[in-house]
């Protein structure tokens, strides 16, 4: 068990440095109007792509073990086809995202999405290691295109960064398909009924796990859009940079909860629950606040260096957004708890109180204070979000806030629990 978190967070860690590296290349070759549209492109993959596992993604891991893969997968992959095809119906009638880029955002979102079903039939097959290769072969193409293209080629454009996502996007999925072949069955039709039921089971699944989801991800990046259409792509690219550097901070509480929703789906004690929960979150939130404090004292001009020039307002952006990446460390801590005994409904319910602020926030406040408001209007709504679901923790819950900070006894629980083989 032990391994394989190592292992995922060490992917995961990697992943974030390429995709980091892959900020810096496009801001610094394109400039705040190139990052600003790269950024757009990546968020409208992101939303297609949530609405595509409402029949995939997480539910698949839960049904591999028990049903046929290849029952499972044509469902799927027809999910995700039309789910592409209705989008681009949608963005063509929509000002999102720039008429020459649509084409390439619904085929690299159906890419994107066919190696995420693969990959996630692996994670059901306990093939955590081979996902994690897959995941990581996009960023490592990615950076190593743009090297190639911005460096020794010099074309420095946006059709650059498309080619590369789907040189990329397209490794990863041949990758995946032949890990997929070699560890299931032959691949064969079964009959209606047994469709039927994994159609059923799929949106099912996928709903109760995506809500949340969509309901996030629209509080995340609705502001790309609500800067554009505002104000311009430059925009966009500064504050996608801040965005992207201060969530990177969730990398610990992410980790962290992989360990906390495995012991707690494996508990049937409620206040243990709670209570590791509590430690937990109190662990995040002050490595993450260390984290963060760092984030927020580098002045403009190390972004500048970074970046480029027309970055110096990151920092505004980081200061603006990091109270807000603070307070969410407890959602994703307490939400898992949620996850952990089966009411996925709690972090539903909270990710929609904090778009209900989002979209009060950013209307008042973008227009007015564009960027900084942008990103106080997200801490507003990480806000929200997070006492939610703290309301919602309370109500259950009979731990006090003194009594959660862990002892040198339950440090040792918590080691001992991530070294049992399984």
């Amino acid at each position: 068990m032990l391994n394989k978190i190592l292992n995922t967070f060490g992917t995961r860690l990697l992943s974030a440095m390429l995709n980091l590296l892959i900020t810096i290349l496009i801001s610094q070759f394109l400039g705040p109007e190139g990052k600003g549209e790269q950024g757009i492109i990546i968020a409208t993959i992101a939303y297609i792509l949530v609405f595509v596992n409402l029949m995939g993604g997480s539910a698949i891991v839960y049904l591999v073990p028990r049903f046929p893969v290849s029952v499972i997968i044509l469902p799927a992959y027809l999910w995700t086809v039309l789910t592409s095809i209705l989008f681009y119906g949608f963005l063509q009638l929509s000002t999102l995202v720039s008429e020459g880029m649509i084409i390439h955002v619904c085929i690299l979102s159906a890419i994107s999405a066919f190696t995420t079903i693969n990959s996630s039939v692996l994670i059901g097959k306990e093939k955590i290691a081979i996902s994690n290769l897959v995941n990581f072969i996009q960023p490592l193409i990615i950076t190593l295109l743009l090297i190639v293209f911005f460096f020794y080629l010099g074309k420095n454009t946006i059709e650059s960064y498309i080619i590369s996502l789907y040189i990329s996007f397209s490794a990863g999925f041949i990758v995946s398909l032949i890990y997929l072949k070699r560890f299931t069955d032959k691949f064969e039709l079964a009959d209606i009924s047994s469709y039927k039921t994994i159609i059923s089971n799929l949106f099912r699944y996928g709903l109760l796990n995506q809500l949340a989801h969509i309901f996030q991800l629209l509080s995340f990046r609705m502001s790309y859009y609500w800067l554009e259409q505002t104000y311009s792509s430059a925009e966009v690219g500064i504050y996608s940079n801040g965005t992207s550097l201060v969530e990177s901070i969730w990398l610990i509480s992410r980790s962290i909860c992989l360990v906390q929703y495995a012991r707690i789906a494996n508990s049937a004690d409620l206040e243990y629950s709670q209570k590791l929960t509590l430690q937990l979150n109190w662990a995040s939130l002050i490595i993450s606040f260390i984290g963060l404090l760092f984030m927020v004292m580098l002045p403009s001009r190390f972004f500048i260096f970074l970046y480029g020039e027309g970055f110096g307002e990151v920092s505004s952006v980081i200061r603006a957004l990091a109270p807000g990446v603070l307070f969410f460390n407890t959602a994703l801590i307490i939400g898992h708890y949620f996850s952990g005994i089966g009411k996925y409904y709690v972090n539903t319910i909270s990710s929609f109180a904090g778009l209900l602020f989002a979209v009060l926030f950013f209307r008042l406040l973008i227009p007015v204070y564009g960027i900084t408001g942008a990103g106080w209007a997200t801490t507003i709504s990480h806000l929200i979000t997070s006492l939610t679901v703290v309301w919602f923790f309370n109500r259950e819950s009979k731990i006090k806030l003194k009594n959660s900070f862990p002892s040198m006894t339950d440090i040792k629980l918590i080691f001992s629990t991530l070294r049992v083989k399984k």
